[in-house]
This record gives C-alpha cells, sequence and structure tokens, in this order.
C-alpha cells in the first residue's frame, strides 16, 4: 500500500489567500487519472503493482509546477508498505539541487 498525505500550514494558505481544495486539485486530477483514491480529505492511497509510481510522481509534477507549494505544508508524507519519506524535505533538496529558491 502506497500513501500521500497533504497537512497543510492553515495559517499559510489564509494568509495566501488560498484554501486547501484549491491546492489539492492537482493532485485530486492525477489520483483520477490513475484510479488512485482519497478516502480521507488530502489523503491519497492506492495499493496494486503500480502504487508506488503513480502517486511518487505527483510530488514532482506539483513541485516543478509550483515550487513555492512545499510552503503551504507542514507534513508531507508519503509512505511506501510502512516506510516513510518527508517530500517536503525531497522536494527542497531537489529544489537546490536546480537552483530554484523556494523558501
Amino acid at each position: 500500500m502506497t500513501t500521500l498525505r497533504f497537512v497543510f500550514d492553515k495559517e499559510k494558505v489564509a494568509a495566501a489567500g488560498k484554501t486547501e481544495d484549491e491546492l489539492l486539485a492537482p493532485m485530486r486530477e492525477h489520483a483520477a487519472k490513475y484510479g488512485i483514491d482519497e478516502p480521507e480529505h488530502g489523503f491519497f492511497t492506492k495499493d496494486g503493482e503500480d502504487a508506488m509510481c503513480v502517486i511518487t510522481m505527483a510530488v514532482p509534477m506539483i513541485v516543478e509546477n509550483d515550487p513555492g507549494y512545499i510552503n503551504f505544508l507542514s507534513k508531507w508524507p508519503l509512505n511506501v508498505d510502512g516506510e516513510d519519506e518527508d517530500c517536503i524535505d525531497s522536494s527542497v533538496r531537489w529544489l537546490r539541487k536546480h537552483n530554484i529558491i523556494v523558501c
């Protein structure tokens, strides 16, 4: 089972005049395309052979389209078969490697 949870910093989201639903829209579009479920608000899950691939490919897609996106998140854990990875941390490393300023 692979899961990706979006936990937003409510104050930063509100200060920017955005909504969580607006920020979840890219993931929801991706989820609809690849059969990923959202059983809870901001919690995406998929099981099966392609689960890790189709869920994890959303992370760089979202960050590349909007490098500042990670600033709205307080947590962004990816869990693959019980092992967690911090997608905020990995995204910041990728953005810095490519000389994109995010914070």
